[in-house]
C-alpha cells in the first residue's frame, strides 16, 4: 500500500512518510517533535530525520512552545508554515485517489475494516 501512496504523492514531491507529517502537524497544529514522534510511533532520532527534509522544503517551521507541551528541554516544536498548508492542501486529491485505489483493490467493506484495524492498534500502541 505504501507503494501506491508514494506513486500517487510523487507528483506532489511527497512521499506517503511526508505525507502523514504534514497531516498530522496541519490536523492538530503546533506541537513538540517528541510527542508527535510517540503518536505516530517513531523514536526522537527518526522524527528528526524524517523532519529535516520539510524544514528544508519550509514546509514545517519550527516553533516556541511551553515546555510542558515538550516533554523535555531537549525537544523543539515544529507546525506547518503557510507554504506547507498549501502543500498539505494541495496533495489531498492524489492521497485520496491513493485511498480510491486502495479501497478498489480491497474493496470498500475490507478498505475500511483494514483502516478500523490499523486504529485500533495505532490506539493500543500509543497507550502503552
Amino acid at each position: 500500500m505504501t507503494a501506491i501512496y508514494d506513486h500517487h504523492l510523487a507528483a506532489d514531491a511527497l512521499t506517503i512518510g511526508q505525507y502523514s507529517l504534514l497531516a498530522r502537524i496541519g490536523k492538530f497544529g503546533p506541537t513538540g517533535a517528541i510527542p508527535l514522534a510517540t503518536s505516530m510511533g517513531m523514536d526522537r532520532s527518526t522524527m528528526s530525520r524524517a523532519l529535516k527534509p520539510l524544514i528544508s522544503a519550509g514546509w514545517v517551521k519550527t516553533v516556541d512552545l511551553p515546555l510542558e507541551m515538550l516533554t523535555d528541554k531537549r525537544s523543539f516544536g515544529v507546525s506547518l508554515s503557510a507554504e506547507g498548508k498549501r502543500k498539505w492542501r494541495d496533495s489531498q486529491p492524489n492521497w485520496h485517489k491513493a485511498q480510491e485505489e486502495i479501497s478498489a483493490i480491497l474493496g470498500k467493506q475490507n478498505h475500511q475494516n483494514l483502516m478500523t484495524l490499523v486504529d485500533e492498534a495505532n490506539n493500543k500502541f500509543l497507550h502503552i
